[in-house]
Order: C-alpha cells, then structure tokens, then sequence
C-alpha cells in the first residue's frame, strides 16, 4: 500500500505560500477582534460518550478485507509512528486507548475516522459561535464563516472514509481523505488572515486526526 500523502501530510501550512497580515490601516479593528475572541468562551475539549466507549470496545462493525491484517494496538500505533514520528504515536496512542487488542486494522482506522469525526464537528460548532459574534468584524466573522462552510465539506468527507474502509474500496478511502484533508487547509489559509485567532490550534489538531485515520486504515490494505 503506498500512501502518496507526503505533499499534503508534512508539517501544517508547509506547501502554503505566506499569507499577507492584515493591512495596518485595519490595525485597531484587529486589536479589538483579538479582545473579543478572548472573551468569547469555547470549549474544545470532548466529551467521551457512551456511543464512543462502545466503538473504542471494538463494536465497529468492519467488514474483513482481503488482506486484513489484525494486530495489537501498541503494532498499530508503532507502524503510525514509522511514517509520522512520536507526535503520531502519541496520537495514535490517545485515539485508540480502551480499544481491545487483536482487532483488524480496518477496525482501527474506523475508529480513528469516528474520532475526527468527532473532532471537526466539535471545531465546525465553535466555528459557527464565532461567525455569530457581533463583538468580532464583519470580515473576521466571514472567515470564520468560510471555514464553517469547509468543515461541511470536510466532515462529509470523513464520514465517507468510513464507508469506504468497510467497501475495502482503497481509491474511494484515499479520495475521501483527500477532500477532507482540502476542506480543512482551505480553512487553515484563511484562518491566517486573522491576527489573534483562537480556532487554528483546533483546525492543525483536526488536520493530525485525519492523517491518523488515513495511515490507520491504510494499513487495511496489501502493499
């Protein structure tokens, strides 16, 4: 299996030109949309709900591919790590704690995909909190907007790498995670035209989520 993501899986932002500060003429507008999202409270944390005990359990419901592989889940994290380095590893580590051991790397990658899943629908409703507040801009509120509008795109995306894992369909799997992956650097650009944002952290998080279900999946799949 060759994964074919290193153009858009390196570091974040690093196949992206620089973005231009906002124009000095706006200045003070920026100074008070930086107070304002300060004060503006966002919790990004998740919660841990039953339906995602269940799925951590093993209850995903995959569908056994030709080639298949089962394994523990220190083995399926250590292959992660082998392509993105210990930042991955201890991702893999956080996403799939309280998963039993011996289930199929497909498994785990839908496992992976319901956690960013999670995740991007979490940064999607702080977004559009955002995008309401009448403290922040006009402007600042659009980009916030943009990138509601994005992780729409994004989480449909997600949600199909799901389905392609269980089709053992490789190119839908890759293409999925490819539009997601789009959606969410689309967001992250925009993001940097805002001096003082407090979304980018969750958007680069989101992005490592992806990545985790793409390699955790692919391990699905015969090299």
């Amino acid at each position: 299996f060759q994964f074919g993501y290193h153009s858009l899986a390196g570091p974040f932002y690093k196949s992206h030109s620089c973005v231009p500060l906002i124009h000095t003429e706006v200045a003070e507008r920026a100074d008070r949309d930086r107070a304002n999202m300060k004060n503006t409270p966002i919790i990004f944390t998740l919660a841990v709900s039953l339906g995602a005990i269940a799925l951590l359990s093993g209850s995903t419901d995959a569908t056994t591919c030709a080639g298949d592989p089962s394994m523990s889940v220190a083995d399926a994290c250590h292959k992660t790590s082998a392509w993105q380095g210990q930042r991955e590893l201890e991702l893999c580590r956080q996403t799939l704690r309280g998963a039993r051991d011996g289930l199929t790397a497909s498994a785990y990658g839908i496992v992976a995909v319901r956690a960013a899943l999670e995740s991007s629908e979490a940064t999607e409703g702080a977004g559009k909190k955002l995008a309401q507040d009448r403290k922040i801009s006009e402007d600042v509120r659009a980009v916030y907007q943009t990138c509601v509008d994005m992780y729409g795109f994004a989480r449909a995306d997600v949600a199909a790498m799901e389905g392609a894992l269980k089709a053992c369909s490789l190119a839908d799997f890759r293409r999925f995670w490819e539009g997601a992956l789009a959606s969410v650097d689309y967001c992250a650009r925009k993001l940097r035209l805002v001096v003082g944002d407090v979304l980018r952290r969750t958007v680069e998080a989101d992005r490592e989520r992806i990545l985790l279900a793409f390699i955790l999946g692919g391990l699905s799949f015969p090299k």
